[in-house]
């Protein structure tokens, strides 16, 4: 938590005279186990849906709609069941204005001339790692990848506002403590287990940068 606590500190230091932002997500947590002799294929384990709130700063490339946000989140379950479990992360988040990548125009979307649909739509592209907490376990770290698409809606020069649908899938094993047997009740060792998580959320981003307005 101290690390989190940090590292928004850091994001929102580096982004007073920038442009930066904040989000929240609902996510829809799916945990499953991969392939293993003796298991049931592909088993779906018990894994409760989650908030997570986010903050993050904003660059871009200077002649191309490419733009990128560094982000951290935390994330916490709705419910205990069958275990508690929270979640910090950083993820590297990139931005892909596809029907407008040619624009050179530093400034806000509010800005920026055209059809709603060209000039805000992205694809959305969101490497990271992500530590897990679980109750009475160590934390878990992994690499995770990730993908996205939002519409960005300039309210005015100083506000974004950007719904989003994502998806992001933890490629290396997630350790939650849960021992596996086989069909002879044998305890299994170095089951893979991946996470999943799907996500519907809204991101309000702030640009302080008058001199671009």
């Amino acid at each position: 938590m101290r690390l989190f606590v940090s590292l928004i500190l850091l994001v929102l230091c580096q982004s007073l005279s920038a442009q930066f932002g904040v989000s929240s997500f609902y996510n829809m947590n799916e945990l499953r186990t991969r392939d293993y002799p003796g298991m049931v294929r592909d088993q779906v384990l018990p894994y409760e849906n989650s908030l997570e709130g986010a903050v993050h700063y904003w660059f871009r490339l200077p002649k191309k709609r490419i733009e990128f946000q560094p982000t951290v989140y935390f994330a916490k379950q709705l419910h205990d069941r069958p275990f508690n479990a929270n979640e910090i992360g950083i993820q590297f988040k990139t931005n892909v204005y596809v029907f407008d990548l040619g624009t050179d125009c530093n400034c806000p979307t509010f800005g920026k001339q055209g059809p709603q649909l060209q000039k805000g739509l992205f694809i959305q592209l969101s490497p990271g790692v992500a530590s897990h907490q679980f109750s009475g376990q160590d934390r878990s770290t992994l690499f995770t990848v990730g993908g996205g698409v939002g519409l960005d809606f300039g309210v005015s020069n100083l506000l974004t506002l950007t719904p989003l649908a994502a998806v992001r899938y933890g490629i290396s094993n997630l350790q939650t403590g849960i021992t596996f047997t086989d069909d002879t009740n044998t305890p299994l060792e170095d089951v893979k287990i991946n996470l999943t998580t799907f996500q519907l959320g809204l991101q309000a981003t702030f640009r302080l940068d008058k001199r671009h307005y």
